[in-house]
């Protein structure tokens, strides 16, 4: 997949995600540049937590932790 990438990368989340199947958005570097994703979360992530992306759902869509 195109997105595979971002696997392992560490991002911010910038949109509340509120966890329970339900996205939120981050900006990880995408080639050097910074680029928004739609991303979900197990767990509440609010804006400014660091999280890294441990999977990709399909185009510009991941699923996250925090770290």
């Amino acid at each position: 997949m195109a997105d595979d990438f971002l696997v392992g990368q560490v991002a911010e989340v910038v949109l509340r995600i509120p966890g329970n199947d339900v996205p939120g958005e981050i900006v990880a570097d995408s080639q050097g540049v910074p680029e928004r994703f739609i991303a979900f979360g197990e767990e509440p992530l609010e804006p400014g937590t660091s999280v890294l992306v441990i999977g990709i759902r399909g185009p510009r869509q991941v699923d996250v932790i925090a770290c």
